[in-house]
C-alpha cells in the first residue's frame, strides 16, 4: 500500500520510505603488511649482514616492503657483495620503484595487495568490474539471501532533472510491484532455504541500476592498470567516478607505486588518471 505524503511524492505506508537516491562511496578497507619479524628472520638466513639489514628495519610495515623485498631476492640485491654480480644497488625506495615501472618489472607489483568496499554502487558498474579477472578478488552482497528493504540507486549527473524524474517513475513502478510479491509471501513462517529461493527469484525484476555492496581486492599491478582503463574519458561514468576515488587514494597512500599519475580533470568533474612511466602488462 502506498500513500501520498509532502509534495505529492508516493509514499510506501508499510515502512514509510521512499526510493533513494545515493552516491557511490569508495573506502579502503585493508592492505599487505610486513611481518617484520619474518623479514628479519629471511634477511639473516639469507647472510644479508647487520648494516644491510638496519635499511629495511627503518622501512615501513606496508605493502611497498614486502615488494622491494620480494624484487630485491630476485637479483639477491640486498646490499653490495651478497651477489658477487652485483656492484651496485638503488637504495632509495623511491627511486627502485621508478624504476621497476620504467623496465616494465610488473610482477613484483603483485606482492601488495589492496582492498576496497565499494558501497552503494550499481549492478551496472559491478558487471564492467567482474570483467578485471587478473589479480583481483570480489566478495559482493548475494540478493540470493539478502531481502531488500529500500531501493536505492546513483543517477549519473549528466542526465538532465526531467530524465531523472522520468527514472525514478520507473523504477518507483518496478518496486511498487516487488512489494507487492513481497507482501504476498508469509515470509515468517518460512524455513531459510524457501526464503532464500523466493528472494533470488524476487530480484529478477530489480533494475541493474540497483545500489549494492562490493569488497573488492586487488594487487598493485591490476590496480595500475585498472585505474588508467577505468578512468578514461570513454570508460563507463559510473565506474569512472569511482576509480577516480580509487587513484585518489592511490595516490596520496602509496606515492611511489602511483607517483607517477597525472590527473587532467574531465568536464563532468572526474579525472582521467595516466601513467608517465607505463609499465607492461
Amino acid at each position: 500500500m502506498r500513500t501520498r505524503g509532502m509534495g505529492g511524492r508516493l509514499r510506501r505506508a508499510e515502512d514509510g520510505g521512499d526510493m533513494k537516491r545515493v552516491r557511490p562511496i569508495v573506502i579502503k578497507i585493508g592492505e599487505t603488511r610486513v611481518n617484520r619479524e619474518g623479514m628479519m628472520q629471511m634477511l639473516q638466513a639469507l647472510g644479508v649482514s647487520e648494516p644491510g639489514q638496519a635499511r629495511f628495519k627503518s622501512m615501513a610495515d606496508t605493502g611497498e616492503t614486502v615488494m622491494e623485498l620480494a624484487g630485491r631476492m630476485c637479483y639477491q640485491s640486498f646490499e653490495i657483495g651478497l651477489n658477487p654480480n652485483v656492484t651496485k644497488i638503488r637504495e632509495d625506495s623511491k627511486e627502485y620503484f621508478a624504476n621497476l615501472a620504467k623496465k616494465g618489472d610488473g610482477s613484483v607489483m603483485e606482492h601488495g595487495v589492496l582492498s576496497w568496499a565499494f558501497l552503494y554502487c550499481s549492478r551496472v558498474m559491478t558487471h564492467e568490474l567482474v570483467r578485471h579477472r587478473a589479480g583481483v578478488a570480489i566478495s559482493q552482497e548475494s540478493l540470493r539471501y539478502v531481502r531488500l528493504r529500500d531501493v536505492k540507486l546513483w543517477l549519473p549527473d549528466e542526465l538532465t532533472e526531467d530524465q531523472k524524474a522520468q527514472m525514478e517513475h520507473a523504477v518507483e513502478q518496478t518496486e511498487e510491484a516487488y512489494r507487492r510479491l513481497d507482501a504476498s509471501i508469509p515470509w515468517d513462517t518460512l524455513p531459510m532455504d524457501a526464503k532464500k529461493r523466493l528472494t533470488s527469484a524476487m530480484r529478477r525484476i530489480l533494475p541493474d541500476g540497483l545500489a549494492t555492496h562490493v569488497v573488492w581486492s586487488a594487487n598493485h599491478r591490476a590496480l595500475r592498470w585498472i585505474i588508467e582503463m577505468r578512468t578514461d574519458p570513454a570508460a563507463e561514468v559510473e565506474i569512472r567516478h569511482v576509480f577516480d576515488q580509487v587513484a585518489q587514494i592511490c595516490v596520496r597512500d602509496h606515492p611511489m607505486i602511483y607517483g607517477d599519475f597525472v590527473r587532467t580533470e574531465l568536464p563532468d568533474g572526474t579525472g582521467c588518471w595516466k601513467p608517465t612511466l607505463r609499465s607492461k602488462v
